[in-house]
């Protein structure tokens, strides 16, 4: 991107006809819907409505400092403001943030009304490492490996609908780049994980792989529940009890090579606060520093953290890598299925392919990217 051309604007929920202002109608309302269908305590569904009802007509409030006092600094300037006349991802991470106040969460007693569905999900994808072995085994193609986690990325329980694994095609594959990054040798590799389900299962398949590369991986996970399906500590911790203790041979094996990396050092988990901000990695460069300190390659998986990776904005696709890896300062490896308007590094022969695509390619799951961004 040239020097004197403007960064773009934010996504807003103003913008008519944006999948920002389609979350705000749509998604939004039905998660709460969903939430009010299966909660039973009185307090907790009348915030539940309230919440329902400031969407359509109210404005955004502060939030309770005592528990999202970053968040609450990092909105103070949507005080005010109607909901739909908001940045994206300020308004999504507001609306988590009220529902779990709605049910009544802080830090003695972290409530998560998400928990059952990921726990869930969990199950379900250790049930289908019986038919996924291949992808279990020390030194199986990493480039195969990659391609599964994008097509696992598919499993993000906030969309409306979600395509099955053989229906993702790649607009981007450059996994041969990836694992050259990997065989170069490298002491510290960071992923920032996702969702819950399959996706969380590629992401541990993925540690486990490419552990043989480096000393030690960090694991970046959200600091509270959000997005419905995302992981949280509490998530990761179960998960791996389940993996140890699951009958499928698979999956036990997996979750007693995880505990191994956790035992001698090799992995560190990470609740990392930056990820429940309304933040920028590229744009902000104390905030990089403070969660990436000392690392040497950072995966970002998932549609959310490719957000926060390239920034909220309305970058034009053909946007070129090489300002993203500056900004950045780290080789990063973005991988995920496309569910917002975020993209950029397509060639132009492919950003041009992209004309002929349904109108809902961006945000429909259908299609993926692996993508390297070096400097």
């Amino acid at each position: 991107m040239p020097p004197h051309q403007p960064v773009p604007p934010c996504l807003t929920t103003g913008e008519p006809g944006s999948f920002a202002a389609f979350t705000l109608e749509k998604r939004l309302p039905a998660i709460l819907d969903n939430l009010l269908k299966n909660s039973t305590d009185t307090l907790t569904m009348q915030r539940l409505q309230q919440l329902s009802a400031e969407i359509r007509e109210g404005e955004i409030t502060p939030l309770s400092p005592v528990i999202f006092d970053a968040l609450n600094r990092a909105i103070k300037p949507c005080i005010g403001r109607s909901w739909a006349d908001m940045p994206f991802l300020a308004v999504e991470l507001y609306f988590y943030a009220r529902i779990l106040l709605a049910f009544s969460y802080n830090t003695a007693t972290p409530a998560d009304p998400f928990q059952s569905v990921k726990e869930a999900a969990n199950l379900q994808a250790i049930e289908s490492l019986t038919i996924l072995t291949d992808y279990c085994e020390p030194d199986c193609d990493i480039r195969e490996l990659l391609r599964r986690s994008v097509t696992g990325n598919i499993a993000d329980l906030s969309q409306h609908a979600v395509p099955e694994a053989d229906q993702v095609s790649l607009l981007v594959d450059e996994s041969d780049a990836a694992e050259r990054l990997f065989a170069s040798g490298m002491q510290r590799i960071d992923l920032v994980c996702d969702n819950a389900g399959m996706d969380i299962l590629t992401d541990l398949l993925l540690i486990h792989r490419i552990s043989s590369y480096c000393s030690h991986i960090v694991m970046h996970i959200r600091p509270w529940p959000m997005f419905v399906s995302d992981m949280t500590m509490t998530d990761m911790e179960n998960l791996i009890r389940q993996l140890v203790s699951s009958p499928v041979p698979a999956a036990k094996h997996l979750g007693k090579n995880i505990t191994q990396l956790l035992q001698q050092n090799r992995l560190t988990l990470r609740a990392s606060p930056a990820l429940g901000l309304p933040v920028c990695f590229c744009e902000d460069k104390a905030l990089t520093r403070e969660t990436f300190e000392n690392t040497e390659l950072v995966i970002f998986k998932g549609d959310l953290n490719y957000r926060y990776f390239a920034g909220d904005r309305r970058w034009p696709h053909i946007t070129e890598k090489r300002h993203f890896s500056e900004q950045f300062s780290h080789p990063a490896i973005c991988l995920r299925t496309l569910k917002s308007e975020v993209l950029v590094g397509l060639p132009p022969e492919i950003a041009a392919g992209t004309l002929h695509l349904h109108p809902d390619w961006l945000t429909s799951s259908r299609y993926g990217i692996i993508q390297v961004f070096t400097g």
